[in-house]
């Protein structure tokens, strides 16, 4: 078991700015993570490099090629978290050499409605394949709640088998479309979870967004039952249940 208390510094190339507005998001992480300035500043170790989207969700990496460069140059492990990109991303990507967070889904519902994005299931098939074929490390990160097609999404994973998987759990956040929203419940999530871990045996970490308080403990708890490799800030509990856990500081993706 790892758990991990990650100190890698987020970083946003777009500020504040989002011009894609997802309906569970709005851009409101945005303005907590820090400026590629700030970053250099810092003396962090690592750093996830993110930002806001336009709408066709797509991180301007090529268009700050110079600022990428040159934390590459004084901060040389990345994690960047980039979306749909162009051939100009991909050339810039095999330069940094990063871990790269590909959100993943298969419910065209979610890509329509919430992500606002003229995409297809296949098109998020197609992207992670191109990401693999150019060399690049990609770990999927999913979401699960935002829609119902959260098993079809995790079936498609198990086919494309990649190294490591990040899942995540939808919390609702406030003044967002989807602050009403209820999380998933437990004994579904058990199920799904449990049927997941039976097919993909490949490394398996339940990531930092998901809900807090009685409902984390009991997830984070469920997790480590099912089989979970890795914890994001577990639950205190659980660091008493496992005593010789290997703490990690850096982001799970790497």
């Amino acid at each position: 078991m790892k758990f991990y208390d990650p100190k890698t510094l987020p970083v946003s190339i777009t500020g504040s700015r989002c011009g894609l507005k997802c309906d569970h998001c709005r851009g409101h992480y945005l303005g907590a993570m820090a400026t590629p300035d700030e970053a250099v500043l810092t003396g962090a170790s690592s750093l996830l490099i993110s930002g806001g989207f336009n709408k066709e969700g797509h991180l301007p990496l090529s268009e700050n090629r110079e600022t990428l460069l040159k934390l590459h140059a004084s901060i040389t492990k990345l994690n960047i978290h980039p979306g749909f990109l162009t051939t100009k991303d991909i050339e810039l990507l095999k330069e940094l050499k990063p871990v790269i967070s590909f959100d993943f889904t298969q419910d065209n519902k979610v890509i329509t409605e919430i992500y606002h994005l003229r995409k297809t299931p296949a098109d998020y098939v197609s992207e992670y394949l191109r990401l693999k074929q150019n060399g690049l490390e990609v770990v999927p990160h999913i979401c699960l709640g935002l829609g119902t097609e959260d098993q079809k999404t995790l079936d498609k994973i198990v086919e494309l088998n990649p190294v490591k998987v990040v899942l995540l759990v939808f919390r609702p956040t406030k003044n967002t479309p989807l602050q009403e929203k209820a999380s998933l419940e437990i004994n579904y999530l058990k199920e799904l979870w449990g049927r997941f871990r039976q097919g993909y045996k490949g490394e398996l970490i339940l990531g930092c967004m998901r809900p807090g308080g009685l409902y984390r403990q009991t997830i984070d708890e469920l997790a480590a039952r099912i089989g979970f490799d890795g914890i994001v800030k577990p639950a205190p509990q659980l660091k008493k249940e496992f005593p010789t856990a290997k703490l990690i500081t850096e982001c799970c993706a790497f």
